[in-house]
């Protein structure tokens, strides 16, 4: 369960990896059940009561066995495979419609939509491209996402003789990335790899994000941060451009002149070194609370309960920062310690604030 939240939380928390509700995360947990991420929730809310329904992949996995052979084609059709993932459902709710895909992967799977791999998923000849760069790789023609998906992928699986020994990564023609393992952490390095390599290829910079996930791991080693993600801010009015060099770099940030600023942003922003440790964290928490903002190799993080909760506050900060910038030669009027606290502490704008 922690493995399947584990995967799910970093690719839900990354733009460059899920988008709105896409993408989805699974765990078999013996030879019949399976965890799903749930249809029409985000990978990043999914937790240990919620987010998830149980399958049973066997059934799936029993059917293309039993069915798609060299001389058969489109044996999973649409309405073959609603019958069969009503079947395979063993409790209430929607699983993904990438149920089927997720049955003949492996252990740990994690289905992303990378803006890195779609580059060239939906390039021409980026397929090909695909095939040089990971040779191991499974590569599968474009198929409408469901059961005819997984049919495709069976199939060429089964062509590369993968099956019986498992498989890491299959590339899927303009659609992203499937990615299985033993391990979460494994499927998660895998993923990384994947990417460092392709933007190497492409000559385009991966730094931002990867810098989200090893802040995010380091909050895994603090019990009251094991919850929460890491979210890369996408607002202009958060970046280096606009006000690294003559805010943060200058030690003059400073969000504390209205009630929604510090109630959405907390006290302070936490600027981390290259080299930061847990300590350098426990230590920020121990002095001035929870961080929210973190800024960390010139980009502006942002610590939530959830995607969602983070866009809330982005749009909070990003109009702290345009009120600063444009007091840049002015003084300003900040709200003391005891009215921070006061605003921090209030029954009201605790439940506001914790509101996902």
């Amino acid at each position: 369960m922690e493995g399947l939240i584990q995967i799910s939380k970093y690719a839900g928390m990354r733009n460059d990896l899920a988008q709105a509700g896409g993408g989805n995360t699974s765990v078999k947990l013996d030879d019949q059940v399976m965890l799903i991420k749930s249809s029409g929730c985000q990978l990043a809310d999914v937790g240990r009561d919620s987010g998830y329904i149980k399958v049973d992949y066997r059934l799936i996995a029993a059917y293309l066995e039993q069915n798609v052979t060299s001389d058969t084609k489109d044996v999973l059709t649409e309405e073959e495979g609603k019958r069969l993932l009503v079947q395979a459902q063993m409790e209430e709710g929607r699983a993904s419609i990438e149920t089927f895909l997720h049955a003949i992967t492996g252990k740990y799977t994690l289905h992303s939509h990378p803006m890195l791999v779609n580059i060239l998923v939906s390039r021409k000849g980026g397929m090909e491209k695909l095939r040089e760069l990971f040779p191991d790789a499974v590569c599968v023609p474009y198929q409408k996402p469901g059961a005819a998906l997984a049919e495709a992928c069976y199939r060429a699986c089964k062509q590369q003789d993968l099956l019986k020994e498992g498989y890491e990564v299959i590339f899927l023609e303009n659609h992203g990335l499937v990615v299985s393992a033993n391990t979460a952490e494994r499927v998660i390095d895998k993923t990384e790899e994947i990417l460092r390599k392709i933007a190497d290829y492409l000559h385009m910079p991966y730094k931002g994000q990867p810098s989200a996930t090893r802040i995010w791991d380091m909050l895994l080693r603090i019990p009251k941060l094991q919850h929460m993600i890491v979210y890369p801010s996408q607002s202009r009015y958060l970046s280096w451009e606009y006000i690294g060099e003559m805010l943060i770099a200058r030690g003059r940030w400073n969000h504390a002149f209205c009630p929604d600023c510090v109630v959405y942003g907390a006290k302070k922003m936490l600027c981390l070194c290259d080299d930061f440790s847990r300590r350098d964290i426990v230590e920020f928490m121990d002095a001035h609370g929870m961080p929210v903002l973190i800024c960390y190799r010139r980009h502006i993080y942002i610590m939530a309960e959830s995607v969602k909760k983070a866009q809330e506050i982005e749009n909070v900060m990003s109009f702290a920062a345009q009120v600063q910038m444009a007091n840049l030669h002015e003084k300003m009027n900040y709200l003391s310690e005891s009215q921070q606290d006061e605003l921090i502490n209030w029954d009201s704008e605790k439940f506001r604030r914790m509101m996902k």
